[in-house]
């Protein structure tokens, strides 16, 4: 018995496709950019061991996909799970622009954010749990 192709849901937020990582990408640049022309530091990442900083990036990236995983592995089931993993990546979505956003305009201000001296850290967690969560579930 052959396996049947997976259905291609839809787009997070309904967007076009890569327009979430897209729009994530262009927030970091453009705030990194801004910091560099009017002369304010931009944030360093200030890492005691180069390691630490990959074992960060690939737990985003394997937290997200798990997480997609578990959303998507029986999606297919029902329309009541297929509407659940639709919602999990909308959710998904909105919190990764809305936590890229914040963090960009605390670098922006300024300000101390809700990650207190972990800024830097919580956007790399936020950007490569989203694009682990959009490895599975197409």
């Amino acid at each position: 018995m052959a396996a049947v192709p997976p259905v291609p849901g839809p787009e997070p937020l309904r967007l076009p496709h890569g327009s979430v990582r897209g729009t994530i990408a262009i927030f970091v640049t453009a705030t990194y950019g801004y910091l560099l022309l009017v002369g304010r530091s931009v944030p360093a990442v200030v890492v005691p061991l180069p390691l630490v900083a990959v074992l960060e990036v690939l737990a985003g990236y394997v937290l997200g996909m798990t997480a997609s995983w578990l959303v998507h592995r029986r999606a297919h089931i029902s329309t009541v799970r297929t509407r659940l993993a639709t919602a999990f990546r909308d959710v998904v979505a909105a919190g990764a622009l809305g936590l890229t956003a914040y963090i960009c305009y605390s670098f922006l201000t300024g300000g101390t954010s809700i990650f207190a001296s972990r800024t830097e850290d919580a956007l790399s967690l936020v950007v490569t749990f989203y694009f682990g969560s959009r490895v599975i579930g197409h």
